[in-house]
This record gives structure tokens, sequence and C-alpha cells, in this order.
């Protein structure tokens, strides 16, 4: 009996090196799939600014045909923000993202981009490239504002 009980006893369970292993083995993927996690997160948060700043203006083109005046909507390219003049509201695109490039628009002396949206359904025209702060160009979007009808439309960054 005292036989039967040592051999059952020694063929149960893990031993030291396999647990080692199998946790050395989750460590590395771990470690693997972390990165991808974090750069997931910050093309979630880029899609979001962009969707963010269409709808903008979209809302303020709107404005402008309703009340029958022009709106001005100004982009701080050095703060990742933008607003509408005649609202105290500011959107600002968080700190994963940035403005990487603007065409159109006014530009003042200190930076800022003005554009106009007219009750008759234009603007001034805008084409602002929306990217990640710490990978520029790897996920970014175009968003353009037609001049002559205000189309607002998203494509993605050309390489």
């Amino acid at each position: 009996m005292g036989r039967r009980r040592a051999v059952a006893m020694s063929e149960s369970g893990f031993t030291f090196l396999e647990i080692l292993l199998v946790v050395g083995i989750i460590a590395v993927a771990a470690t693997l799939v972390a990165p991808a996690i974090d750069s997931g997160m910050r093309a979630r948060e880029v899609r979001s600014a962009v969707r963010s700043v269409a709808a903008t203006l979209r809302t303020v083109q709107s404005d402008a045909i309703i009340t029958g005046r022009v709106q001005h909507l100004v982009i701080d390219p050095r703060d990742n923000k933008l607003g509408v003049v005649e609202r105290d509201v500011a959107l600002e695109l968080g700190e994963a993202v940035q403005f990487s490039q603007i065409r159109g628009g006014e530009v003042d002396p200190s930076g800022m981009v003005r554009v106009n949206f007219y009750p008759n359904g234009s603007t001034s025209g805008l084409d602002v490239v929306i990217d990640d702060r710490e990978a520029p160009g790897d996920v970014g979007f175009v968003v353009s504002l037609d001049p002559l009808i205000g189309l607002v439309t998203i494509q993605d960054e050309p390489q």
C-alpha cells in the first residue's frame, strides 16, 4: 500500500519548471500584444477626432443657413482646438491627435485659421489633415470642406 501511494503522489500536479515555462510564455505574449493595443487606442482617438471635426463643420454650416448670418470657425493648431466665434464652445482634439496640415481659410498672424460659412451654403473652403501625434502619417485623415457647396468629406491621408 505504501508503494502505491508514493507512485500516485509523484504523478499528480505540475512541476515547477512547467509552471515557469507557462508564466514565461504569458509574459512574452503580453509584451507583444501591449503595443498593438496602444496603437489601436490611438487610432480610435484619431478617428473620433476626425468625426468630431466633420460634425462641427456641418453644424456651423447649418447654423449659417438657418440663421441667415455668416458664421466663423476658428482653428488653433498650436492648442489643438477649434471653436465657433459666435459661441463659447471649443472642441479639443485630445492629447494623441494633432492638426498636421491646414490648407484654406484665412490665416492670421498668430497662426489661427478662420473659416467662413455663408448663408447660401458656401464656405471659404478648408482641407485639414488630422494625424496621430506620436506617429504622423501612420493613421491620418483629410477632412475637406468644399468652398462652393460646403460638402464635408473624410478621406484617408495620402501616403
